[in-house]
């Protein structure tokens, strides 16, 4: 009975600062996020732990922890191509970042803001809406649309006016912002 009992001790010991670990991470990685100091990622797990913390912790099938095994680094042998330029993805996140998003679909490289309303015409609202069409940067990749709607007693009617100028400068921002970044990553 002697004998049982150190390992019984044991055992109890070693159960119980198992769970007392990963707490301890969690807190860590709930205070420094992505940059947390027991970290040891890799440049691409680093830019999708950043693109899940600024999802708030929400991805689509959850790439960001089966990233390496999308890309067949680990073991499964799944294949994984995006039909979405990741500059041009990035760029457009970073133009619409001011604006409450609706959709932000990396996968169909759609994006679309919610309402936006101007303080001094609240007889107004505008969205924005952007498709990312193409796998390679290229100026055809991306086309955005601005749409919006003028309240007439308590409908809201959509503006037959349409905002070329807007949609061709919100454009040529995400394009601008996208070379940057591909320069920057060269």
């Amino acid at each position: 009975m002697l004998k049982i009992f150190p390992i019984l001790l044991g055992l109890f010991f070693i159960y119980s600062c198992t769970g007392t670990y990963e707490k301890n991470m969690a807190e860590l990685d709930e205070v420094y996020g992505c940059d947390s100091p027991h970290k040891n990622l890799s440049k691409s797990k680093y830019r999708a732990c950043l693109a899940k913390q600024r999802a708030g912790g929400e991805t689509m099938f959850d790439l960001a922890d089966s990233f390496d095994g999308l890309l067949g680094k680990g073991e499964g042998n799944v294949v994984y191509k995006s039909s979405v330029n990741p500059y041009l993805w990035n760029a457009s996140l970073e133009v619409t970042e001011k604006y409450p998003l609706k959709i932000a679909d990396n996968q169909g490289g759609l994006i679309e803001t919610d309402w936006i309303y101007e303080n001094n015409n609240i007889n107004q609202r505008c969205l924005i809406k952007i498709h990312i069409k193409s796998p390679e940067l290229i100026t055809t990749g991306v086309s955005s649309n601005f749409l919006c709607e003028k309240k007439e007693g308590e409908t809201w009617i959509i503006e037959n006016y349409d905002y070329i100028e807007e949609e061709k400068q919100i454009t040529l921002k995400i394009l601008e912002i996208a070379g940057n970044l591909a320069s920057k990553s060269l």
